[in-house]
Order: C-alpha cells, then structure tokens, then sequence
C-alpha cells in the first residue's frame, strides 16, 4: 500500500510539471535556500528595519488578508487593494504572492508601488522561492519572519508573519516565535499570526502541510497564548476551524484563473474581532 501511494503521488507530481509551466521541478521538491537560511537574513534585515507600528486615530479599524495571487497577472488583486487604500490600515498577503520568475518579482514589486499609502506586507509561498529567488523577495521586500503592530487610542494589537514557505518553520523561526509570545503577548489586545501553509483542512488532499511533530507544538503554543487568529493559504480553498480560543481561517486564492476568488477583511476594535470572505464581484 505505501508504494502504491508512492506511485500515485509521483504521478501527480508529474502531471503538475507537465500542466504548468510555472512550476520549478526542482523547487517543488526543495528550495535553495532553506528555511534556517532565510531566518537568518530576515534577522539581519530586522537589525535594520525596526518594526512597523501603525498609530492611528480611529478605535476600529479594518485589515485585508490574502493569498495565493500568483502575479503574473493582477487583475483582481488590484480589486482588493483599491478597496484596502480607501478603508484599511494595511493588508497581508500569505505567501504564493508571486510565481517565482524575476519577471513575475518585477510585476509585484511594480503592483505595491501603486499603492504607497498602504502599508503591504507579504512572506514567503513555496511558489514564491521556485527558481532559487528567495533573493528577489529578499531584495525588494525584506524579512519575511516578522512582526508589526497597530496601535489605536484605546489598545494595540500584535500582527506576526511567519515563513512556512518550504514547508516547516524550523527551529530557529519556532524558538523566536516561543520568545516574542512570552515576552510580547501581555501587551496586547489581539494577536494574529499569517503564515502561507494552512493548519487545518476539511478532507483528504495532496498538498503538504507543516510536519506533525511542528503543528503540534503550534497548537499549544496558540492555546497558551490565547492568540485570537491563524490566517494562512496554499489550499486555494475556504476553511474555517476553531480550536481553543484561536480561529483558523485558510484564504481561498486571490488569483485572476480561480473561480472562487476572494480576500478576507478583518474588522478590529474595543470589543470587536471579526472577519468576513470578500469575493471578488
């Protein structure tokens, strides 16, 4: 029975290189620069770059939330990002932002440019580190193992973006994540983590997720900490799961070939954590 899955899956993976030709062979199965690697950068980044903390003047506030773009082409995360600079504080994207290519780089970069009021911050997909250009993010955007805050007249709130992009955190990215919830957690209303792989799905699929052993550790780090939202993507599909005190939202794909395009707009305030799937009209 394991070679027979061995085989089937093979065999998918092989029907997904000869469909598309977006897809790195290579990278579908590792990445140049590992995990542990681009924590390390995005650290040294982080020397630099202090985190963000957005102030505003306003008790609620909304920020939008996607995934899975794909750029190439932008049609419809244009749609979500005109709306973001009339009423949001700031919009995330969960990785697979792009489809790996330097030219698909220069699109994204060249798409975030049009909208200098809005602060974007993205991580790390598996798409987005096909062809080894983890340093066209890098060299454009920065750390993609981060965090920003928001602070408003009567509370902050925490954001924390994670690079799952290869399919784990790793150690170094886990232990830092441990380290800013104790020493951070206390000092905020809500705490949001995005990260590209999603933690939950509603049936059987080919897709990976993080490893067993790692998810665990997630679950009750969250359940510790009382964090309040895990957005992630990847699926190209809706779900929605709560475990404890934390609601799990997969984002389905932002993407100008998908049928069932959509972004989630995430309403904060005193008293108020809501979120509501957009689709694009």
């Amino acid at each position: 029975m394991g070679a027979l899955k061995l085989i089937l899956l093979s065999a998918v993976l092989l029907l997904a290189v000869s469909c598309n030709n977006d897809l790195d062979e290579a990278g579908f199965l590792y990445t140049k620069y590992s995990v542990e690697e681009r924590f390390e950068m995005s650290q040294n980044w982080l020397e630099q770059n202090p985190p963000v903390n957005i102030i505003i003047t306003d008790s609620t506030y909304r920020i939008f939330l996607f995934a899975d773009t794909h750029i190439g082409t932008s049609m419809e995360v244009r749609q979500m990002l005109n709306k973001a600079d009339t009423c949001a504080v700031a919009a995330i994207g969960a990785g697979d932002v792009c489809r790996g290519h330097v030219e698909s780089y220069d699109s994204l970069e060249a798409l975030v440019n049009d909208y200098p009021g809005l602060p974007i911050f993205m991580t790390t997909g598996n798409h987005d580190l096909y062809f080894g250009n983890w340093p066209e993010f890098y060299s454009r955007f920065g750390a993609s193992s981060y965090y920003f805050s928001v602070s408003t007249p009567v509370a902050s709130d925490l954001f924390i973006v994670l690079d799952s992009g290869s399919g784990t955190l790793g150690g170094s990215q886990l232990d830092w994540l441990t380290e800013i919830l104790e020493a951070k957690r206390h000092l905020y209303r809500y705490v949001t983590i995005t990260t590209h792989l999603n933690f939950f799905r509603d049936g059987p699929s080919v897709i990976c997720g993080l490893p067993p052993e790692e998810l665990y550790s997630l679950l009750d780090l969250f359940m510790e900490y009382e964090v309040n939202m895990v957005v992630s993507g990847h699926e190209h599909h809706r779900y929605e799961n709560v475990l404890g005190p934390t609601q799990f939202v997969t984002v389905e794909a932002l993407h100008d070939e998908e049928s069932n395009s959509s972004w989630v707009e995430l309403e904060i305030g005193n008293g108020i954590f809501d979120y509501q799937f957009k689709p694009v009209q």
